[in-house]
């Protein structure tokens, strides 16, 4: 999909009015220019201008299944390093490990990547956009050379924090986020059009800068970041924004947009005229109308909020995102901080549109809270930001006082792992997941000195080596296990918001069960079904799936309810559609079913083939149980509620659990019956791809690992031995291997060679 495509399908959707933009709102001549998507011809571009030095082109190809950097036509695994604070001696440090790729932070404003700790927390050096046409490339020149000075043949790709300057937020109030109550300022309002124009005319000013500067071949991308923390989320995630004079002007062009500027059927919808109608209240905003969730007939002027506010990060990056594009001719890598679609961040919920974007290579996240193969399937990437922290870690308001002198990091997430050993393993984990997925991995050293150990840094050399041989070997997926996830069905559960812990709990504590199986599993988002090659996969996981509409519901039937597989899926799926009615959700898995207002966690007894299990079901509003058509029920509630229960048909079986998180032995158990190949079956968690295989131990002890063939284990990451399925002295290949682990935690990583090869 072409840029004007792209613009064209998010303007349909409702969400980016490029076009038509008032001038007032829009500033001087180039905000409009750039607004309605039309390029100055007399831009600086790369094309117009003499360089000094050769520039460097970097770029996404597929290579061996999946998208891949290329650097001047050469393939990369382009395992990086970054901290908030950097010393040159660990950048000499990393280069000296082996990697090559480093990514630095640099600011456009004065104030501290968390808005919410209210100034408390200090920059280590200051932005660099000092007023309007004015940018301190000193420091940016500095900030790079820092690393080049010792690294000379690295390549560097910046993440540029965009929250505006203090001097931008007074110079305008109108486009500064508000707050509900007080409407104070907090920097930017993403529904800005001036601070979108403005911002992507610095960002264009900084590639032309880089384009004149010595470091031209060395410099590869710049990772676009904005929001609290810099990851894409508007400010006040703790409260309620944004009451902005912007915000409030763009909902109504958006609604507008979205009722196809039919201003009777708003009226008829809302009860109020188009100009009536404003950023609903926080009590309309959290007002539930079901249990916990909106009833699309009562909350719809919620529900629209909620979609408008995601489509407005989409528009912000995307064009901040074509602005380094197209001033670099294509030639510069673009990434954002998007999709925590997992750990249920509110403003994160239309990533498949965010996917859709012409400008933006890479997606990033922390631990994996994102459909990694959605990515790859819009040939993008996924950079895993690995903020790991290690035993060497200390309080930032310990090694840097005067950047956290209120102390407020002094937080015990951040300080983990007691020994090295464990400190190892984690990174080892971490490390062998983004192999196993194709994904990529940075190492952000948040405060500096999480790495500075020689065990550390050799482990990292070897990670070093292992990447640059996967990206030449076969990395495509072997799971028989997909798992679907709905980012709509999110925008409506009112409990849901930017929070640091999920609003959800249920979510990640069955992701976690999910990981248990001994089996690798692939990830998509719904939207993505549709046209996704699902021949291979046994079984289906449909996570969150609480709306769905009738296209939908026909594209499941035809597409998934077939080939003997099992459909395993959990809650409420298809609850609300049309309307919101627990029969919406009977008549999808074929039983009947009831429900109460609420109920708190509960204890559940499940009986599965010889075995017995007792887990918590979370708490839920409403709560749900089959009241009959089952053909056979697993779990009950201690006073006798089925809540677990399978319905099979002709050609497959649905399986619904209405009290999630249910255990990994059940899933497991199911997989079995699906015919999906389990590794192992002790609960460790495993990741396999055509060329990989991770174990992560569940417990200590003997674990016998089955494969899925005959296959060469070469063990990775530890002695490089040859790993011997039997007591002989030569490897041979086997279907069977057996482990000893040492400890729970540890990690086993082998390349897996089939046995024609050797």
């Amino acid at each position: 999909m072409n840029r004007r495509k792209f613009i064209k399908y998010v303007s349909a959707g409702g969400g980016a009015l490029l076009a038509g933009v008032d001038p007032s709102v829009a500033g001087e001549d180039r905000s409009r220019q750039a607004s309605s998507g039309k390029k100055d011809k007399s831009t600086n571009s790369p094309s117009n201008r003499n360089l000094k030095t050769i520039n460097a082109s970097c770029k996404l190809r597929q290579y061996n299944d999946k998208p891949t950097v290329f650097v001047d036509e050469k393939p990369y695994f382009p395992l990086a390093y970054l901290s908030y604070f950097p010393k040159q001696f660990r950048y000499k440090n990393m280069r000296k490990s082996g990697i090559k790729f480093f990514s630095l932070s640099i600011t456009l404003g004065d104030g501290w990547f968390g808005a919410y700790k209210n100034d408390k927390v200090r920059l280590d050096k200051k932005g660099i956009w000092d007023a309007p046409g004015k940018i301190d490339f000193e420091v940016f020149d500095k900030s790079i050379n820092e690393i080049l000075e010792v690294a000379p043949d690295a390549y560097v790709f910046p993440r540029i924090f965009c929250d505006s300057p203090g001097w931008w937020n007074s110079s305008h109030p109108a486009e500064t986020n508000r707050t509900y109550k007080d409407g104070l300022p907090m920097r930017q309002s993403f529904s800005s059009l001036v601070w979108r124009t403005e911002t992507a005319e610095v960002l264009r000013k900084i590639v032309q800068h880089v384009y004149q500067s010595s470091y031209a071949n060395r410099f590869i991308g710049i990772h676009v970041t904005a929001g609290e923390t810099e990851e894409g989320v508007h400010h006040e995630w703790l409260g309620h924004g944004d009451y902005s004079m912007a915000a409030q002007s763009k909902f109504r062009q958006w609604l507008l947009c979205r009722y196809h500027n039919d201003k009777n059927l708003i009226r008829k919808h809302f009860n109020k005229t188009i100009d009536q109608i404003g950023i609903p209240s926080p009590e309309e905003r959290e007002k539930a109308g079901f249990g916990d969730f909106f009833d699309p007939e009562k909350s719809r002027l919620a529900i629209d909020y909620r979609f408008f506010r995601c489509e407005e990060l989409v528009e912000s990056f995307d064009f901040l995102c074509k602005a380094v594009k197209e001033e670099s001719n294509g030639n510069f890598l673009t990434g954002i901080f998007y999709g925590h679609t997992l750990t249920q961040w509110l403003d994160h919920m239309a990533f498949s549109l965010m996917l859709k974007s012409p400008n933006i290579d890479f997606y990033s996240s922390t631990t994996f809270g994102t459909e990694t193969d959605s990515i790859q399937k819009a040939n993008k990437i996924f950079y895993n930001e690995g903020d790991e922290r290690t035993c060497l870690g200390r309080w930032i308001s310990e090694t840097r006082p005067e950047i956290d002198p209120y102390h407020e990091y002094d937080q015990e997430g951040w300080l983990r792992h007691e020994t090295m050993e464990k400190s190892l393993e984690h990174l080892k984990s971490e490390f062998t997941r983004t192999i196993c997925t194709s994904s990529i991995i940075w190492w952000f050293d948040l405060w500096g000195g999480w790495y500075d150990h020689d065990r550390i840094l050799n482990l990292f050399s070897e990670m070093q080596k292992v990447g640059d041989e996967s990206i030449r070997l076969p990395r495509s997926s072997v799971s028989e296990i997909c798992v679907i996830v709905d980012e709509k069905s999110f925008l409506y559960l009112t409990l849901l918001r930017r929070a640091s812990v999920s609003d959800l709990p249920w979510i990640n504590a069955q992701m976690g069960q999910i990981g248990k199986i001994g089996a690798p599993y692939d990830i998509y988002l719904l939207d993505d079904l549709k046209d996704l090659d699902i021949s291979k996969y046994k079984m289906l996981i449909f996570l969150n799936t609480f709306l769905l509409t009738q296209s939908e519901r026909q594209m499941i039937s035809r597409k998934c309810m077939c080939n003997n597989r099992i459909l395993l899926w959990f809650y409420a799926p298809g609850l609300i559609g049309d309307n919101i009615s627990i029969d919406n959700v009977s008549s999808l898995v074929n039983m009947e079913l009831s429900s109460e207002e609420k109920r708190a966690e509960s204890e559940i007894d499940i009986k599965i083939s010889d075995q017995k299990l007792t887990y918590k079901g979370s708490r839920a509003s409403p709560f749900l149980y089959i009241k009959s058509g089952a053909s056979e029920v697993y779990g009950y509630t201690r006073d006798k509620y089925a809540v677990l229960a399978e319905k099979k048909e002709k050609d497959w079986s649905n399986i619904l659990a209405c009290n999630p998180p249910v255990p990994w032995q059940l899933i497991q158990y199911l997989a079995v019956r699906s015919g999906v190949h389990i590794y192992s079956n002790a609960g460790d968690i495993v990741y396999a791809n055509k060329s990989y295989l991770s174990i992560r131990a569940a417990k200590p002890g003997k674990r016998l690992i089955q494969l899925p063939g005959k296959f060469h284990l070469r063990e990775l990451l530890d002695s490089g031995r040859e790993f011997k399925s039997d007591n002989s002295r030569e490897s041979k290949p086997d279907k069977e291997f057996e482990i000893n682990f040492s400890e729970a935690g540890s990690v086993e990583f082998f390349q897996m060679i089939p046995e024609k090869i050797i």
